[in-house]
């Protein structure tokens, strides 16, 4: 179907809706529909935002949430932190660790790393991902490494557990 048809279908099915409307004696309601119609797309489009936000954060704060408990875990154990290379001076973010992974998977991001999409093509770079998240971050349980992805723990048990290709 062209253009200027999917067009003329468009003018037609507005003319009907318009008629139909109006032939019930309601011509306020389709200016508040139409009202509603827009109002729901900005509602979307900010719910879709916010939900970038939310996933950005909730990375941010599973990272946050490991460095403390590796800090308090070397406060419990009575060693400084200057002295265990490991506490904190040469852990990598998980930004990083991903970057670093998807360099060898071009046209992968980290989007496509936590989406809900299971094509072929995204599989190995994820749980190549998961992989090394969970050898370079020790401090991060398999929980918590799924909460990172919007996974489940055992999906990240089953990605490290997998031998390597």
């Amino acid at each position: 179907m062209t253009n200027s048809q999917l067009t003329r279908q468009h003018r037609h099915y507005l003319a009907v809706r318009e008629r139909l409307v109006l032939s019930a004696g309601n011509s306020g309601r389709w200016s508040a529909i139409a009202e509603l119609e827009a109002q729901l797309a900005e509602l979307a489009t900010e719910n879709a935002a916010k939900a970038r936000r939310i996933a950005t954060l909730e990375a941010d704060l599973a990272d946050a949430q490991a460095r403390l408990l590796a800090q308090a875990q070397v406060l419990l154990s009575g060693r400084r932190a200057d002295d265990d290379d490991e506490a904190d001076g040469d852990r990598s973010s998980i930004e990083e660790i991903v970057a670093a992974v998807l360099a060898d998977f071009p046209g992968v991001t980290w989007a496509d790393i936590v989406s809900v999409r299971r094509d072929r093509r995204l599989v190995k770079p994820r749980h190549a991902c998961m992989r090394a998240v969970y050898e370079k971050r020790r401090d991060l349980s398999l929980p918590r490494i799924g909460r990172i992805f919007h996974r489940d723990h055992t999906t990240v048990l089953a990605a490290v557990n997998r031998p390597v290709p």
